[in-house]
């Protein structure tokens, strides 16, 4: 069925074309962006100095300093074939200042509850994408809740409640990162190392439903025994000062694109 893919490569690159999000094969490819999704944001007000130790060279800060969660609930996915995967999505306002300027929300760590899509995210359009249980979120009685972990260790929870329905438009700001691979054998040089946001999506998604109410989060500092590998991702999180919380916006979509739009800043 090799045949049927578009010449898109990526480790193990000895079977041929990788089929993913972005590469069907041929009598599949109407399902590219289907799929249902259930959204839960939160925000709130943190400290600038902090935000700012973790952009990379070439972004700035850009106006009220709130960070944003987005818990994510995917199911009915075309491209995995009617599977489903969550997500929790960190973000904050800053610009890119390079040869463009490109205002939007820099995200500085995604978790996915599926290694597929963290692959072809990391490899294709280099979101910084890392691995975590992430449960569907939950209502009972009129209070929403999320969390997210690893092995076992509760790094994040979220509650909203008293959510009532909006007209609430989502018009969502360009999504910026910073793609970095090592150098093999050179360890603290990149191999690539470069800027990237999302652009035009081919198919926007439909909107359901929007709800309004309100919410909470935190992140909870981990130590090295608890989450080896990602401890100071956590840590880094936790210590930001979160006051003024935000309105819960609780979204039900359906389709929406891939981030085939993804393109490198200049």
């Amino acid at each position: 069925m090799t045949d049927a893919l578009a010449p898109m490569y990526r480790m193990p690159v000895s079977f041929g074309p990788a089929p993913g999000p972005r590469n069907l094969p041929i009598d599949k490819r109407h399902l590219r962006f289907e799929r249902q999704t259930t959204t839960l944001s939160l925000s709130a007000l943190t400290d600038a100095d902090q935000l700012g130790r973790l952009l990379p060279d070439g972004f700035v800060l850009r106006g009220e300093q709130r960070l944003t969660v987005n818990v994510l609930n995917l199911t009915g996915i075309g491209w995995l074939a009617g599977r489903g995967y969550n997500i929790l999505m960190v973000r904050f306002p800053a610009a890119w200042e390079g040869g463009e300027r490109v205002e939007g929300d820099f995200v500085p760590v995604v978790w996915e509850s599926m290694t597929d899509p963290i692959l072809t995210g990391r490899d294709e359009l280099g979101w910084c994408k890392i691995n975590a249980d992430i449960p569907d979120l939950r209502e009972c009685d009129g209070t929403w809740t999320g969390s997210a972990a690893w092995e076992g260790y509760r790094f994040f929870e979220a509650q909203a409640e008293g959510l009532v329905a909006t007209d609430v438009n989502p018009d969502p700001a360009p999504l910026l990162f910073q793609k970095y691979v090592p150098c093999t054998g050179d360890w603290g040089t990149a191999d690539v190392s470069y800027p990237t946001a999302t652009g035009n999506e081919a198919a926007a998604p439909e909107l359901v439903s929007a709800e309004r109410g309100t919410g909470r989060f935190a992140f909870r500092a981990a130590r090295w025994e608890d989450m080896p590998t990602q401890y100071p991702i956590v840590n880094a999180l936790a210590a930001l000062p979160l006051a003024d919380f935000g309105p819960a916006i609780l979204l039900r979509t359906s389709g929406g694109g891939d981030a085939g739009g993804q393109r490198i800043l200049k």
